[in-house]
């Protein structure tokens, strides 16, 4: 298992219906499925690193802008998948103090929780512009939640 701790210069790009993203030489491919879901643990984890810290998380999070990217072709009549793959296995999202933590397989890499809140917003970016070249309609959304005090029979009812 490798460990990154140095600083890390994140970014996240559309390419097709993939989300490319980079953590210094670390590069990740991902479906933008999944990259949906790699952001809302990124956000969820932010939010609870921040928290550590003493920060309140309002008020970063409000103030983030995001350059817009333009879409990589029109909308398509019909879901379309490219012929990459993901170059990976499992992946996780958590925090550990005031980082952020991903795993991707044996690779782990740890960001600050400001640059985790902004890495978010490019990962739904790209996300959105892979999602917009497949064709994908779909009004799907992710979402986590920190349950500090849930036991293992707990039952949960979500109302939207």
């Amino acid at each position: 298992m490798s460990e990154v701790l140095t600083k890390q210069t994140c970014a996240a790009s559309a390419t097709y219906d993939m989300v490319g993203v980079q953590f210094g030489p670390h590069r990740v491919l991902m479906y933008y499925q999944t990259a949906f879901r790699v952001a809302a643990g990124t956000l969820q984890s932010a939010k609870l690193a921040a928290r550590f810290e003493g920060v309140n998380p309002r008020k970063w999070v409000e103030e983030i802008k995001v350059a817009q990217q333009d879409p990589l072709e029109p909308l398509s009549r019909e879901y379309r998948r490219s012929r990459y793959r993901a170059n990976f296995e499992t992946w996780k999202v958590g925090f550990d103090g005031s980082m952020v933590v991903y795993t991707f397989d044996d690779t782990v890499i740890k960001i600050h929780y400001s640059e985790a809140v902004k890495f978010y917003s490019m990962i739904r970016l790209a996300g959105k512009n892979a999602k917009r070249w497949a064709g994908d309609r779909g009004k799907q959304w992710s979402t986590r939640a920190h349950l500090a005090d849930a036991e293992e029979n707990d039952k949960f009812l979500y109302v939207t």
